[in-house]
């Protein structure tokens, strides 16, 4: 039955109104869970509105004159405001001024935490009292029980025997214990400090106790962000030693903090390090710092790597940033200074990077159809210069490296149409300064003399190019569709080497100019055969243009890399970057052609070659950096290439790129991926080809295979690992394996990784890496590399 009469029964006894008894209720009940360390989230400040409805329903109402209590009995609901209050008896105490709700009681406050508890005893000002048999749930699937809680002052609740989890109970047995849980001995919330207090506090997993900590304390739920220690880090180096983090957070403000995280090596002694994060309204930016003096720096240098940290003291500095000047306009820097090329990656501090570090600073604006991007870039090499090979002495000489003092690009797409069709604007300009040649060798000719090329010639040097492009889509008679267009490029120079015994021009400024013009042409033409549908597409396309000009004579910083594929098959100019452009006349065919079936599978294929019709093959002219003498191009008639992809629509996948000689159809160039999806099996492979080519270098044909997969062998548990094999000198170049857990409140793994010597410039680079994360409580991490240098 329906008691509404309890409201004015209760607020008769006690001298107040009913609806502040609920209140007090609600918000003392709900102050006491945050004690709980289920979130990190803050526990919501609810308000109770004036003159808020309350509902009572109970069984029966019993009335004791003598005791001067009042009791609501029998599947007793009490709603009030948001929360629910459910319990088998209700009953106030006027003389003691106590409230007592038993037998199943749980409260459910708005947010959907619900409490459970047996007994719930308070004070009805709720500045003291108990509860016995206690347990929360939170709506953040986390849990919390206790045999008592006692709450005292108003600020401080004491929790007997208490035990804290984010897993969730087997829900076939739920009596079996969570996969991890903390038990402790006491737990005191203070919610004046917002610190929870774990005494005699061990850490369970299935139920068996694996680490005992005699106290700990951690922020409480309501606290986002908290000064303290955070969970350590530890890791193992043969020059290092063995090594331990212990980071300490200071939360200064809400809108920055700063981080110091001393690391003791048993071999170098002690880094500090410090971190200064700083949130703006409209960005952020980030400073690190790191230092050491080394107690054993000779250990670095124990079998010829790491000589540049022979020396006592090692440290550096990195600051980032990102800012937002408006809607469209970003600002923003990444640079990292050390004081020696070795310190970041012997220490792995500051960033992860293990060959280069690029530190830059940039403006970018980025409109509807618009991009504008400016960046200057300097490129730090991480390699000892005594990694390098005899035939290549120089190759990690940082005076070799070119840096780009600036990188400017520009492109738009017009809103409104040129004579129907698409009108295009992009600008680029790229000025790179380096200090020492970039030279290298190669027996171009055949003739046992080894001719030397460039990967950049020392000086600085600048190019302005400007380019207009316009195409436009056309449908003709039987669904054929031709796409006419036009581009005029435009480069000037400054060139001022201080290397004078380069190919190039004497002059210190040039200037280069490109029209083309063309026409491409498909016939689409659709078949369908049952339930299947295939597209026959023909494909071709010529472009028109003079030679380039100055071919070989000026720098090529950006356009040094040519892979001769499908993918270029129909690219209007087939250099990678502004430095090179293609000339002459060109007529590029090929058939594409795509199936579908009705059990999910599909197959795209594409085929082709590409024709120099007329004027200089820009490909088989001379270029400082070798590029496009040897990539297929360099023929009138260039090598075919290639491409099917494979989807089975049922998870596996495969796709094979090649490019067949042209006259012999020899198989030139071969790469192979497929990747699997199905049941608990993940997996890839990759298979790469290169045909022998002794004029580029290229002695004996080479190959290589890797392989990574994945696989949930028992349910959450799951081994992972990668190799990668060298075919052509029948040898493992790198692998790993590890096993994982992972399920929704525990992340576990442990692999191991190791390169042979021949395929990483650290011997014998090996390493184990630990990571361990429980949900809400944090994540620690370790590693130990067994290369002799460290920091691999």
């Amino acid at each position: 039955m329906r008691v509404a009469a309890l409201q004015r029964m209760f607020g008769w006894l006690i001298g107040g109104s009913p609806a502040g008894l609920i209140a007090r209720v609600a918000i003392a009940i709900a102050l006491a869970l945050t004690a709980v360390p289920a979130s990190a989230a803050e526990t919501p400040n609810f308000k109770f509105a004036p003159g808020s409805k309350m509902l009572v329903e109970a069984d029966q109402l019993v009335y004791d004159y003598d005791h001067n209590t009042v009791s609501a009995v029998g599947n007793v609901k009490i709603y009030y405001s948001g929360y629910t209050l459910e319990a088998e008896r209700v009953t106030y105490n006027k003389p003691s001024r106590r409230l007592v709700a038993s037998g199943n009681v749980k409260l459910t406050d708005p947010t959907g935490l619900a409490t459970y508890a047996q007994q719930l005893d308070l004070t009805d000002d709720f500045s003291d009292g108990f509860v016995d048999s206690l347990r929360v749930e939170t709506p953040d699937k986390t849990r919390f029980a206790a045999a008592r809680a006692e709450r005292s002052n108003g600020e401080v609740t004491t929790f007997d025997h208490g035990v804290y989890t984010a897993c969730e109970p087997c829900k076939d047995h739920p009596e079996k214990p969570p996969l991890w849980q903390i038990n402790a001995q006491k737990i005191v919330h203070n919610q004046k400090t917002k610190t929870v207090y774990f005494q005699n506090a061990s850490f369970e997993f299935m139920g068996v106790p694996i680490a005992y900590v005699p106290y700990f304390s951690a922020a409480d739920p309501s606290v986002k962000r908290k000064s303290g220690f955070l969970v350590p880090v530890w890791g193992y180096t043969q020059a290092t030693g063995w090594s331990v983090t212990t980071p300490y957070f200071l939360a200064l403000a809400p809108s920055y903090d700063l981080t110091l995280s001393p690391t003791y090596y048993t071999n170098q002694g002690v880094m500090g390090q410090v971190e200064w994060r700083h949130r703006l309204s409209n960005g952020q930016y980030t400073v690190k710092v790191a230092g050491i003096s080394q107690n054993n720096p000779d250990d670095f240098v124990s079998g010829n790597y790491g000589l540049p940290a022979d020396r006592s003291f090692r440290g550096g500095i990195r600051t980032t940033g990102e800012f937002s000047i408006n809607s469209r306009w970003t600002f923003g820097w990444d640079g990292t200074l050390s004081t020696d090329r070795l310190f970041t990656r012997n220490y792995s501090v500051l960033n992860s990077d293990t060959a280069v570090t690029t530190s830059q600073v940039h403006l970018t604006g980025i409109g509807d159809t618009s991009y504008f991007d400016i960046r200057a870039m300097h490129f730090q090499v991480l390699t000892d210069e005594a990694a390098a090979t005899a035939a290549y002495p120089d190759q990690y000489d940082q005076a070799r490296q070119g840096d780009a003092l600036p990188v400017v690009d520009y492109n738009r797409v017009l809103d409104d149409p040129v004579f129907g069709g698409q009108y295009t604007v992009s600008a680029n300009f790229t000025n790179v300064t380096r200090s020492k040649t970039d030279n290298f060798f190669v027996d171009s000719n055949g003739d046992g003399i080894p001719d030397t090329y460039y990967h950049g010639v020392a000086g600085d040097f600048a190019r302005y190019s400007a380019q207009v492009d316009w195409e436009k889509k056309i449908i003709g008679p039987f669904g054929q569709v031709f796409t006419p267009f036009a581009y005029l490029r435009g480069d000037a120079f400054s060139i001022n080497p201080t290397d004078h015994s380069t190919p190039l021009t004497d002059q210190t400024t040039a200037f280069r100019g490109m029209p083309a013009a063309g026409i491409e042409w498909s016939l689409p033409v659709l078949a369908t055969v049952g339930q299947s549908t295939h597209v026959f597409e023909p494909m071709a396309q010529i472009i028109v243009r003079p030679n380039e000009t100055m071919a070989g004579q000026l720098p090529n910083e950006d356009a040094q890399s040519l892979v001769w594929d499908d993918s270029l098959l129909f690219a209007k100019d087939k250099f990678s970057g502004y430095d090179r452009l293609e000339g002459g006349t060109r007529l590029n065919a090929g058939i594409h052609y795509l199936g579908t079936f009705s059990n999910g599978m599909s197959i795209d294929g594409v085929f082709g070659q590409s024709y120099q019709l007329a004027g200089a093959n820009p490909f088989a002219s001379a270029d400082l950096a070798d590029t496009g003498k040897f990539s297929g191009l360099e023929t009138d008639a260039s090598d075919y290439v290639g491409r099917i992809a494979l989807d089975t629509g049922l998870g596996p996948r495969i796709a094979a790129h090649g490019r067949f000689d042209e006259k012999t159809f020899d198989l030139n160039r071969a790469q192979i991926e497929a990747t699997n999806v199905i049941g608990p099996l993940t997996a890839s492979a990759s298979y790469i080809y290169l045909r022998s080519d002794p004029n580029a270098g290229i002695d004996t044909e080479s190959s290589a295979a890797s392989a990574a997969a994945s696989i949930n062998f028992i349910e959450n548990w799951r081994l992972f690992g990668t190799v990668s094999y060298d075919l052509t000198k029948n040898a493992l170049a790198s692998d790993s394996l590890g096993l994982a857990f992972d399920n929704s409140c525990l992340t576990l793994a442990l692999a191991y990784s190791e390169v042979r010597d021949s395929y990483s410039d650290i011997p014998n680079s090996r390493q184990v890496t630990f990571r361990l994360m429980m949900r809400t409580l944090g994540e620690t991490s370790g590693s130990a590399s067994l290369g002799p240098s460290g920091g691999s």
